[in-house]
């Protein structure tokens, strides 16, 4: 038997060797195997996510851009040409019918025709043009004529009264007269126009200067006060003088703001002190000095210094004062300066 295996096997190598090809032994599952097997089956497919099952990525929040910070670029300055220095001029033309027949620098120039004009003062009127170079305005004359022929108009002076660099012109109108009166217009040069800002009167009083007397860089006006005029029966020729400082303000109206400077009162008060104390003096001039000597310190609020400063100098002129205090006291009531209307 083992002999017939030995050679069962030779002719199968031989017959290998013979054809070139390898031999293969391949183990033949048994039956049972066979039956039971089966073909290895194929991984099923994962199933397809669900939209409801998968979480959402979160939207991205749009964001707004961030700004870019630049040189904001200069806003450009316009050029403004500087005004020309005011030339202040005055010029009086006299109109018939509506047009000009005569022009001067002052009524001087206008007297020939005074004749002709208290024949029919109807056809005629008085216009003051007031010139800074470049504008003009148009001044308005309070009395009619003839008698606006016998005012005196002239600047006065050129003075900048509010430190802006530019002169105002301040024209003085005096109206004649025995006693009356010198009224004054206040005009400034702008860049579009020739403006009155404020025209007042003062009576019996005059500008005597124009200085900054608080160093404030605004100039004040120093003037004469009249209200005293008359008082107690006093001749004009008496009247003591009371000093009125006039301020401007913003509104550019002039006011009264002597009570502001003390001192310039006080300085003009020792004035009619030495002339109530003078040998020279007579007896009107003493008493209308000590009005003043009063009155000066009335209008400071110390009238008890007034008082007393007459007491010691003079009896007869305090009995005097207290006689009339009444109706100095009202006079000093009254306001100052008496504005007029401005042209427009």
């Amino acid at each position: 038997m083992t002999r017939c295996s030995a050679l069962l096997l030779l002719v199968v190598i031989l017959t290998a060797c013979g054809t070139g090809k390898p031999v293969t032994t391949q183990a033949t599952a048994p039956p049972s195997a066979r039956a039971t097997a089966t073909a290895p089956t194929a991984t099923p497919p994962l199933p397809a996510p669900s939209p409801t099952s998968t979480a959402a990525l979160p939207a991205a929040t749009p964001t707004s851009p961030m700004p870019t910070p630049t040189q904001p670029l200069p806003t450009p300055t316009p050029t403004i040409a500087p005004l020309p220095e005011p030339r202040w001029s005055l010029v009086l033309q006299l109109l018939r019918d509506g047009d000009v027949i005569a022009e001067g620098s002052s009524t001087d120039e206008l007297t020939p025709y005074q004749g002709e004009v208290e024949l029919e003062p109807d056809r005629y009127r008085l216009k003051a043009v007031i010139s800074d170079g470049a504008h003009t305005a148009e001044l308005s004359i309070r009395d009619p004529l003839p008698i606006a022929l016998f005012h005196h108009l002239v600047i006065d002076r050129v003075q900048d009264l509010d430190s802006d660099g530019r002169p105002e012109a301040i024209l003085l109108d005096y109206t004649g007269g025995a006693h009356c009166c010198f009224d004054y217009h206040i005009f400034a040069s702008e860049r579009d126009r020739v403006r009155e800002l404020d025209a007042f009167t003062l009576g019996n009083g005059a500008i005597q200067r124009v200085e900054d007397l608080d160093g404030d860089g605004l100039s004040e006006i120093v003037a004469g006060d009249d209200r005293l005029a008359l008082v107690a029966g006093l001749a004009m020729a008496a009247t003591p003088f009371l000093p009125l400082v006039l301020c401007q303000p913003d509104d550019s109206v002039f006011r009264d703001c002597t009570t502001r400077f003390p001192a310039l009162v006080e300085e003009s008060a020792a004035y009619y002190e030495q002339v109530m104390t003078s040998a020279e003096s007579d007896q009107t001039s003493q008493l209308a000095a000590a009005i003043g000597v009063y009155a000066h310190y009335a209008r400071l609020g110390r009238e008890q210094d007034g008082l007393y400063r007459i007491a010691s100098r003079c009896l007869e002129c305090l009995r005097f004062v207290e006689q009339n205090r009444a109706e100095i006291d009202e006079r000093l009531r009254e306001s100052r300066p008496i504005h007029l209307e401005t042209s427009p």
